[in-house]
């Protein structure tokens, strides 16, 4: 691959999506200025001419960056030349190269295409990926991939590179989701949350193409008709709205497998558009076990890693889903054989008895004030708010009840709720900072909260304990600055 290659020509398509998507919002401004006014003649087709011209600008200038663009590998580097009117040359060692990460789009598979973004060591200090070739074969796509990786791999150890190539490559298969885990994972979510959100949002940005008034007073005389129609629509909608969520679930985990190979985990999923992700161990920064208020109880949980990769605008790569959905007894085995370095059967020193008035009285705040409100303005019946106390009082003890922490060696576990219960294992040298706070209130009663963060992204991923003991909150700070134990 050492001569000169050029994208497949649908990368052009793909700029001129690329941009049109980032002005869409003054394209259909501009498309529907002076809407609702009388103009004639020349006036009222100059929106639609601009509208037009800026269209075959944006195409022009995809078909322009696609005739300049070229990538090849030379002396150990992928070297790109790009750029719409002055040309530019990104030259990027293999060394530096942490993952490939590779997408199936819309677009590139009917033609057998992948996306190839490139991610270095310093791309998570950056708002993008190092590089990115929008359109490439999978033959090529896996060549990079082998060549690149083969070069690593011998720079850092030969004998590695024989064994890699002795196990094969597309390494060692730790998990696969089945149809039932993934079809339960999808009717548990909260999907369908988002798309009723999304179609509210779509509707409200088209109040003038849609006759909102004229549709309402038909409906006024149905609606009159008897509350249990009503109440028939919302149901239907919900149900729909649910089905959409459980079905784009079921596109975007599809055939979720998860590969050890090497020094990486190489992580598959999707059916329309399917994604490789490439993540090197040597980034992972702390492992996360999260529980759905709904999974719970049937004894499932989700497990996610916290890599030093990713952007703000690319947080799928600094939080990644490893285990979407799996029953927590097995969660260790597959721990155990992707991080051995990571304990997750460890035991957790609970929150003292005496938070839990306090857990209960935060839960107390919201509900009184709109207890309180809703009790004056319908009185008496508003008084039946009163009964919001109860969930919320067990969501409260839920939230004492989880709480908890554990030091193992090396590693430091955080156990917290808020409507999800989350299990936090990080390792001390991949702690970025600790924190202890602690108010008038707390002080009296020899309490403290306690928060660990440890690198994510660009924001970094956080556990906090609240109303901790001040004992506890001491010998964790003890075991993470041991040199300052009598300071």
């Amino acid at each position: 691959m050492s001569e000169k290659k050029k994208l497949h020509p649908i990368s052009a398509v793909a700029n001129f999506l690329k941009q049109l998507k980032e002005l869409i919002i003054p394209f259909v401004f501009l498309v529907f200025l002076n809407r609702g006014e009388k103009v004639e003649g020349f006036l009222e087709w100059l929106p639609f001419i601009i509208g037009g011209a800026i269209m075959i600008f944006l195409l022009a200038s995809g078909i322009i960056k696609w005739l300049r663009f070229s990538y090849w590998l030379e002396d150990g580097e992928l070297r790109i030349e790009y750029g719409l009117f002055v040309k530019k040359k990104r030259y990027i060692p293999f060394d530096r190269i942490q993952s490939l990460n590779l997408t199936e789009g819309i677009l590139q598979r009917p033609f057998g295409l992948v996306r190839v973004k490139v991610e270095t060591a310093g791309s998570s200090d950056s708002k993008q990926a190092e590089a990115e070739l929008t359109a490439i074969s999978k033959e090529e796509a896996r060549e990079l991939q082998r060549i690149i990786n083969e070069a690593k791999t011998a720079k850092r150890n030969k004998v590695a590179e024989e064994e890699q190539a002795v196990s094969g490559e597309n390494g060692d298969v730790v998990f696969k989701m089945n149809f039932k885990d993934l079809l339960l994972m999808a009717t548990t979510s909260g999907g369908a949350g988002v798309v009723i959100s999304g179609v509210l949002f779509f509707l409200s940005q088209f109040d003038e193409l849609i006759p909102y008034e004229a549709v309402f007073n038909e409906l006024e005389q149905i609606v009159r008709s008897g509350v249990v129609f009503v109440t028939v629509v919302v149901i239907l909608g919900l149900l729909a709205a649910w089905i959409l969520a459980i079905i784009g679930t079921l596109l975007v985990y599809a055939d979720f497998t998860v590969r050890k190979q090497g020094d990486d985990l190489v992580i598959t999923r999707g059916l329309l558009e399917k994604k490789q992700m490439t993540v090197p161990l040597n980034r992972i920064q702390g492992v996360r076990i999260s529980e759905n208020i709904l999974r719970q109880p049937l004894g499932f949980a989700a497990v996610q890693i916290e890599s030093a990769g990713g952007s703000v605008l690319e947080k799928e790569s600094s939080t990644i889903k490893i285990l979407p959905m799996i029953k927590k007894q097995k969660i260790a085995a597959i721990i155990k054989d992707i991080l051995p370095e990571y304990k997750v059967s460890v035991d957790f020193k609970p929150v003292p008895k005496r938070s839990l008035r306090r857990y209960l009285f935060r839960e107390s705040l919201l509900v009184t004030a709109i207890a309180a409100g809703l009790s004056i303005t319908f009185w008496p019946l508003g008084l039946w708010s009163l009964l919001l106390y109860i969930p919320f009082w067990l969501l409260g003890y839920s939230k004492f009840r989880s709480a908890g922490w554990s030091i193992e060696g090396s590693q430091l576990g955080l156990k917290y709720r808020m409507l999800q219960k989350h299990t936090l294992l990080m390792k001390k040298h991949r702690i970025q900072s600790l924190e202890t706070e602690q108010n008038f209130f707390q002080l009296k009663r020899e309490l403290a909260n306690l928060r660990a963060t440890v690198k994510s992204g660009e924001t970094g991923a956080a556990g906090r304990i609240i109303d901790l003991d001040d004992q506890s909150v001491k010998s964790i700070y003890e075991w993470y600055y041991p040199e300052k134990q009598g300071v």
